[in-house]
C-alpha cells in the first residue's frame, strides 16, 4: 500500500533517532510547511497497553501501518500507562512520537515525562484558560538569561517550570549545563491541551484565550489542542449541549488555523470503513492535523486476528452451503 512504511524508511528513522535521541518526528512534519494548512495530517493511537507488557514488535506494526504518534495513557491506565526511557527510545527508533497523557492533577510529572524521552505530553480535562497557562508552564524549562539581557533573565522562572535534569545526546554525553539542556530541547517537544469540556470548548472567549496561550509557545508549532468527544458528551448537561460539539469543533479549527495552533482529536468509528473514512475526511477538510483512531492499542491484535481469520470462516460458510443439509 502507498501509505505503508518501507524497510528503508524504518532504517532511516532508526539512524536519525540514534543521532539525536531528542528529535520529534511528528513536530518536524508539522513544522515542514510555512502554512499550517499544507502540513501533512498525522495518524495516532491511544496506547492502553501497560508499560510492562510493551512489545517492540507491536510498535513496529503501528509504524509500518502508517501511524506517526502514540499517546501513552497515564490517565485512564494510571501508573501502568506511564512509559519510561527504554519504551520511548524504542518508539522513537521506529519514527513514532511518544506523547505521555497524564491525569489532570499532574504538574511536575509533565517535565519528568519529557526528561524520560516523551516528546510531548497531554493535559486532559481543562476547564479554564488559567489551567491551560499552568499546564504550559510545566512543560517548559525556565527561560534563563539571554545575551541581550545583560546576563539577567528577562522572565522569571515559574513555580511550575519543568525541572532540570541532564539529557543524553546520541554520542552518550550529557547536557550538564543549563544552556546545553535548553539547546538540546529547544523545538523538540509538543504540548497538547485536551479540549473536552463545555467550559473551554463552547465558550468563545475562554476558547480564544486558550488558543492564544497555545499559539505563544514556540518555536514552530509547539502546541496543540486535542478534542476529546467522549468526555465532552459524557459531561454534557443536556442533549442540546452534546449536539453542539460538531459546530464547536468546526469553530475551533477555523480559529486555530490563523494562530498556527494544531488541532487534533479522536476521529473515526461508524458502521464500516467507508463511514469512518468519510468522518476522517470531513475533519481533515476542517483543518484537523492530528487524527487518533478510536481503536485502542490493545485492540489491534484482535482486529488483526479477525482479518486474518475472515477468509477461512467465509470459505467454510460457502462450503457448507455447497454441501447442503445432507452433506
Amino acid at each position: 500500500a502507498a501509505w505503508a512504511t518501507t524497510i528503508e524508511e524504518l532504517a532511516e528513522r532508526a539512524k536519525l533517532a540514534v543521532l539525536d535521541p531528542s528529535r520529534n518526528p511528528s513536530k518536524e512534519k508539522l513544522d515542514s510547511s510555512a502554512n499550517l494548512a499544507d502540513a501533512p495530517p498525522l495518524l495516532g493511537l491511544f496506547n492502553d497497553i501497560p508499560a510492562a507488557k510493551f512489545r517492540t514488535s507491536e510498535a513496529r506494526a503501528w509504524a509500518v501501518a502508517g501511524f506517526s504518534f502514540v499517546v501513552n495513557d497515564g490517565e485512564h491506565s494510571a501508573y501502568e500507562g506511564v512509559y519510561g526511557r527504554e519504551h520511548n527510545e524504542a518508539l522513537l527508533r521506529l519514527g513514532l512520537t511518544p506523547i505521555q497523557r497524564l491525569p489532570r492533577e499532574a504538574r511536575s510529572d509533565h517535565g519528568d515525562a519529557l526528561a524520560t524521552g516523551a516528546r510531548g505530553t497531554m493535559r486532559p480535562y481543562a476547564t479554564t484558560a488559567e489551567e491551560a497557562r499552568d499546564y504550559l508552564a510545566t512543560v517548559d524549562l525556565p527561560p534563563g538569561p539571554s545575551q541581550d539581557s545583560g546576563g539577567v533573565a528577562e522572565v522569571a522562572a515559574s513555580p511550575l517550570s519543568r525541572g532540570a535534569v541532564p539529557m543524553r545526546r546520541g554520542d552518550g554525553s550529557l547536557t550538564f549545563t543549563p544552556a546545553e539542556l535548553r539547546a538540546a530541547e529547544r523545538g523538540k517537544t509538543l504540548a497538547l491541551l485536551q479540549l473536552e469540556t463545555s467550559e473551554l470548548l463552547l465558550d468563545p472567549a475562554a476558547r480564544g484565550q486558550a488558543l492564544r496561550l497555545l499559539a505563544a509557545r514556540g518555536p514552530g508549532r509547539a502546541a496543540a489542542c486535542f478534542v476529546g468527544p467522549f468526555d465532552f458528551r459524557t459531561r454534557a448537561a443536556s442533549e442540546a449541549e452534546a449536539g453542539a460539539l460538531p459546530a464547536a469543533v468546526a469553530d475551533l479549527c477555523r480559529e486555530a488555523a490563523p494562530l498556527g495552533v494544531v488541532v487534533g482529536g479522536v476521529v473515526g468509528g461508524g458502521a464500516d470503513d467507508a463511514e469512518a473514512e468519510e468522518t476522517v475526511l470531513r475533519h481533515l477538510r476542517m483543518g484537523m492535523k492530528l487524527i487518533a483512531t478510536p481503536v485502542f492499542a490493545s485492540d489491534m491484535p484482535l482486529l488483526g486476528a479477525r482479518k486474518v481469520a475472515r477468509p477461512f470462516h467465509r470459505a467454510v460458510a460457502r462450503w457448507q452451503l455447497e454441501k447442503g443439509p445432507q452433506g
